[in-house]
């Protein structure tokens, strides 16, 4: 793992001071670093509005609480950057996004940029609240990060299904998106809509369904190969394959037919009760008397 110097964590205020006696605040230095912290995933790097101590002291709590939970899925090979900016117009700016009013943070590979919590609407952000939204963008890092090196990530074909799925299900977000009734309702009263193959149509306006559907297609994926199988998926794309690829050799069939059989546990109301997650063993032969 590639890491910046060992620091001493310092909290933000101690980061203050230092730049203040060291003269080094003036009309351009809006932002201040603070040296990488250090954790049990990995190493970050905290980036913050120097008129903002509370809001970065809410983030780096954030980031530590997130650490444990991040690394059973495996651990950065690069620290992780995670800028926190002073309201949305900012973070739709830093992310080349707008219109996405819901939107608060935004994950890449080395990267993660974050709106300051009391900039939050209707409501400023609680701790809670961005401890759920840090441990979901940086479950994004630590896949991505699992899966490719800062090169090749963006060409592993990961689909947004599986992305965001993973994220919400290693935040526990379920509570924040349709059930698997109301989800099978709704496709029921849309038939043209596509939340799993075309979600992008989907993410702007209906945001709840797309994200619903990813969170309990990547739950049922764990539910009926283990969360072994993501693992080893992640490290099959490292040693070089696409997504598809890699789905195909760890899963054992083509993510198509994941889906589909998915939807089709959804449509049919599997999750009721009438059908089995994981395939049955086959019963063994009688002994011969």
């Amino acid at each position: 793992m590639t890491v910046g110097r060992s620091h001493r964590r310092a909290a933000p205020g101690a980061v203050l001071a230092l730049l203040l006696g060291a003269g080094c605040v003036g009309p351009r230095a809006e932002m201040a670093e603070i040296l990488p912290l250090e954790t049990e995933v990995g190493a970050f790097r905290l980036e913050y509005p120097l008129r903002d101590l509370e809001g970065a002291a809410m983030l780096q709590a954030a980031i530590e609480k997130a650490s444990p939970r991040l690394a059973r899925w495996g651990r950065l090979q690069e620290p992780v950057t995670v800028h926190l900016h002073p309201d949305h117009d900012a973070l739709e700016r830093a992310v080349r996004r707008s219109g996405y009013t819901w939107l608060r943070a935004w994950a890449r590979y080395d990267v993660v940029d974050v709106q300051a919590p009391d900039s939050w609407r209707p409501v400023s952000a609680t701790q809670r609240d961005l401890d759920e939204l840090l441990l979901h963008e940086l479950t994004h890092t630590v896949m991505y990060q699992m899966a490719a090196d800062q090169g090749g990530w963006r060409q592993k074909k990961i689909p947004a299904w599986f992305r965001e799925g993973m994220a919400s299900f290693t935040a526990e977000q379920s509570y924040r998106w349709p059930t698997l009734e109301q989800l099978a309702r709704t496709l029921e009263e849309n038939p043209t809509w596509e939340p799993l193959l075309r979600p992008e149509s989907l993410m702007r306006d209906q945001m709840p369904v797309a994200y619903g559907a990813a969170h309990h297609a990547f739950t049922f994926l764990v539910n009926r190969y283990g969360e072994d199988t993501v693992r080893a998926l992640l490290r099959e794309m490292n040693r070089g394959p696409d997504f598809p690829v890699a789905f195909m050799a760890t899963v054992g069939l083509p993510p198509e037919n994941f889906l589909r059989d998915f939807a089709r546990y959804v449509r049919l109301r599997g999750f009721k009760g009438g059908r089995l997650l994981r395939p049955q063993a086959p019963p063994e032969a009688p002994a011969e008397q």
